[in-house]
């Protein structure tokens, strides 16, 4: 557009291209996910052996794809006699028909407590942004930063209607569960409240109330990621540091490792052991495992456990070094360089478990299947040394 008679000239912005874009696409439901299947039991019928076929998956003759379409928008430009380039985008993606596992009560005595169903519609929708530039660039000197982020909400719009034709507000009844107007995987918790009634410094069970009904707590998974990069040339580009760092945010962590620990007998916690524990840590432990009982109904939560999983870590540092040219002809290359590296060098986060990285589960794809730190080790640290030869 910056090319254009009618785009309006600025000193700093030498270049501005604008894009929109439309798509849609699809997600096929498992191979197998539409077949009812049985399988061949043997009962007793009256004290006889009577032959019969179980019903070994629901199946759903009903499953189609699910299906997406998004808006993208946005612009590229360069900046400062092209020193600066800044890219933008907004995205909106709508999902309908969206496969959820329904679930079906277990009184009915089904071979599958949930059922593959086209039920749901999500909105999602956020900002992609990206700079790097070139802020020196002198014959001994260089420096170059590039800064990349985005930030997500999602939404779930609709969850269909269950076998009786009711509206279906909420699916799933654990921690994580989908609930219209919500986001997915969104936490529902039981909070609590606590107070140091005789001033002991020491929380009892007496001294904490959990809460009988669950409130929403947050996003389960994270929707802030930034990204910071930054490289430095020295001695007319001979060495050169890198410097990589890695920001997550807005979401909470299950640290399920503390919890545990803290339910197992005989009690031997830290939280529930040392006097010098905050109050904060000692009250999580306490509703956790005693709880609130109320009409002779026993109330306990993890709210306390599920934490700001928000960290800060220096994801990577690497020296580059130019192998002299007399070396380099010694080992029959053009030239060679020697790069050493560490990555996962340190964290900065007030998650109180072992690292806000150590991911028990495989993914983030199901309503039980959230982010959790559960005895789980964390990100290792490395330490490289590689040589790169160019023939």
């Amino acid at each position: 557009m910056s090319d254009e008679s009618f785009f309006p000239k600025i000193n700093f912005l030498n270049t501005f291209r604008y894009r929109l874009a439309y798509g849609q696409s699809g997600v096929q439901p498992g191979a197998t996910d539409a077949l009812r299947t049985f399988q061949a039991q043997t009962v007793n019928v009256a004290f006889q052996p009577t032959p019969g076929l179980q019903e070994n998956a629901l199946g759903n003759p009903n499953l189609k794809p699910e299906r997406s379409g998004e808006l993208e928008t946005g612009f590229e430009a360069r900046l400062f006699n092209s020193r600066v380039n800044l890219d933008v985008t907004y995205y909106n993606k709508k999902t309908k028909d969206a496969l959820i596992n329904l679930p079906i009560a277990a009184s009915a005595a089904p071979s599958n407590l949930n059922v593959r169903s086209n039920l749901a519609s999500v909105h999602n929708n956020g900002f992609e942004t990206s700079i790097n530039t070139v802020l020196f660039d002198r014959r001994n000197f260089g420096w170059d930063v590039t800064i990349s982020g985005s930030h997500n909400t999602n939404k779930v719009a609709s969850l269909g209607f269950d076998a009786s034709g009711k509206l279906n507000k909420t699916i799933g009844t654990g921690s994580a569960r989908d609930s219209i107007g919500f986001p997915v995987n969104g936490l529902f918790i039981r909070p609590y409240h606590y107070t140091d009634a005789n001033k002991d410094g020491i929380i009892q069970e007496g001294e904490v109330v959990v809460d009988t009904g669950v409130v929403y707590k947050g996003y389960s998974a994270p929707r802030d990621l930034l990204s910071v990069q930054s490289g430095f040339d020295f001695f007319t580009r001979k060495l050169r540091l890198n410097v990589l760092m890695d920001y997550k945010g807005g979401y909470n962590l299950l640290n399920n490792t503390a919890s545990f620990i803290c339910a197992q007998s005989p009690k031997a916690c830290q939280e529930d052991q040392d006097p010098s524990m905050s109050l904060e840590r000692q009250a999580r432990a306490v509703a956790t495992n005693y709880g609130t009982t109320v009409n002779g109904t026993k109330y306990t939560t993890a709210w306390g456990y599920w934490e700001n999983g928000q960290y800060w870590r220096l994801r990577e540092l690497s020296a580059t070094v130019q192998v002299p040219a007399r070396l380099a002809t010694r080992m029959r290359a053009r030239d060679a360089n020697v790069t050493f590296g560490a990555r996962n060098v340190h964290v900065w986060s007030k998650y109180t478990g072992v690292d806000p990285e150590a991911n028990y589960t495989s993914g983030n794809t199901g309503t039980n299947d959230v982010p959790a730190d559960f005895l789980t080790q964390p990100p290792k640290s490395y330490f490289t040394v590689r040589l790169n030869l160019h023939y």
